[in-house]
């Protein structure tokens, strides 16, 4: 056994001892910590998944700081991820896998980055930028990472553990705050939370649909129905139509459609009925249901912004404004705009990626965001054994959902981007026998 063999458990017995030394000289809950974060380093350093799977698990309840500095427990995991994975990559002499989607990717944020040159507010943007670049190394390491159909499974197990991890926390911040929102902690954006509680079901249907194991089937069955409480509470309607949307793809490739139509029915219909039941069911939840057709909202209208959207696209058709500066030019507009609200909030999120694409890059960036959904999106031609149902499923759900959420600077969507690209390049041993869901 070379080097290579013998690395992890040398990694492992001297990360070990690093922690020893930490028990002895810090409080044990740090000191545990600190063993659980070492071991699992030590797994990311042999099998990346590991670390993937880490992130996968924490996408619920991203946004929580763990320093003084303010950096999220995620970053921070993602960071030690990375940082691993090319670790991983030098030692065992791995190639980068880079595909067109990556590249489509690349030339989008290479052009917000370009739109720096005429962005009036750079100290707004810079970081945002930043983030944008860091999201772009992670959906690089994702397709790299997952090799296999069990890898893939993997990680579609790990965003459904965390979400179900996540569901206590966000239903009683729900049920103990008369105005809230469901989600992890208070400080978190709910839109972001029901999107990834949305992507967990998603990986719940299709764990239940692929797996082998009838417990591990009904289990993740039962898991996508339990998040379907927290999706609902979390009052995103944005992710709502996403998910409606990805449902109707899967029921579109479900040979026994009328089985799962009715199973899907059966589920909302509890859910609806539980909520009212256990008393989840408030006056905000009511109202937001009612007003989702119109898209009203209390304070604004967002079809209000995206009128505002449009008049910033139509001064600036080409280039756009520049990358993160729809929210600093808003306030100007929203005085030269007929017909809308006169709210008195200064700055708004676009709330949707193609109006904030628009206004922010113009025509050269709604081209770019299109050959990226292009290039993601299955066609004939994939290799033998694709099984293209859950990538269409994703990318139906993200390109639906982004109508109504400015989510380019989410994880959720560019690992969904990812996951999509990757179930379409598995080989046919891994894939299994390209059977449609059932």
């Amino acid at each position: 056994m070379g080097f290579r063999g013998k690395f992890v458990p040398v990694s492992l017995v001297g990360l070990s001892l690093a922690a020893a030394l930490t028990v002895a000289y810090f409080p044990l809950n740090l000191a545990a910590g600190a063993l659980a974060a070492v071991v699992l380093l030590a797994l990311t350093l042999y099998r990346p998944i590991w670390g993937l799977m880490a992130l996968c698990v924490l996408i619920p309840v991203e946004g929580i700081a763990v320093s003084s500095r303010g950096i999220t427990e995620i970053r921070l995991a993602g960071m030690g991820v990375f940082a691993a994975w090319v670790i991983h990559m030098l030692i065992y002499g791995k190639p980068l896998r880079v595909n067109q989607t990556f590249w489509a990717a690349a030339g989008f944020v290479a052009w917000a980055g370009i739109s720096f040159l005429w962005a009036n507010d750079l100290d707004f943007a810079a970081p945002r930028y930043g983030t944008l670049v860091q999201l772009l190394l992670m959906f690089l390491m994702t397709i790299n990472i997952i090799e296999s159909e069990r890898d893939f499974r993997l990680v579609m197990g790990s965003l459904l553990l965390g979400a179900v991890g996540s569901t206590g926390l966000s239903i009683h911040l729900f049920v103990t705050n008369v105005f809230e929102r469901a989600r992890a902690f208070e400080a978190q954006n709910p839109n972001a939370y029901a999107i990834a509680v949305a992507l967990a079901i998603i990986a719940g249907i299709y764990l239940a649909t692929s797996l082998k194991n009838r417990w591990l089937k009904l289990l993740s069955a039962l898991a996508a129905v339990y998040l379907s409480f927290p999706l609902l509470l979390a009052q995103s309607r944005s992710a709502w139509l996403g998910m409606a949307a990805a449902l109707a793809v899967f029921l579109w490739h479900s040979k026994k459609r009328l089985r799962n139509m009715l199973i899907i029915a059966v589920a909302v219909a509890a859910t609806v009925t539980g909520a009212f039941s256990l008393g989840l069911v408030k006056v905000t939840l009511i109202q937001r249901t009612s007003e989702m057709v119109s898209l009203v909202r209390q304070d604004s209208r967002r079809s209000d912004i995206w009128r505002v959207a449009v008049n910033v696209f139509l001064d600036h058709p080409v280039a756009g404004v520049g990358f993160m500066q729809f929210p600093r030019v808003y306030n100007r507009y929203r005085y030269t705009t007929q017909g809308i609200k006169r709210d008195m909030v200064p700055t708004r999120d676009p709330h949707s990626i193609y109006f904030g694409v628009a206004a922010e890059l113009g025509i050269i960036g709604l081209a770019l965001l299109g050959m990226l959904f292009w290039k993601a999106w299955p066609r004939a031609g994939l290799p033998p054994g694709a099984n293209p149902w859950i990538s269409l499923v994703l990318l139906v759900f993200i390109l639906t959902s982004s109508i109504g959420l400015a989510q380019m600077g989410e994880k959720s969507f560019w690992l969904v981007l990812a996951l999509a690209v990757t179930a379409q390049s598995l080989p046919r041993d891994r894939m299994g026998d390209n059977r449609e869901p059932e």
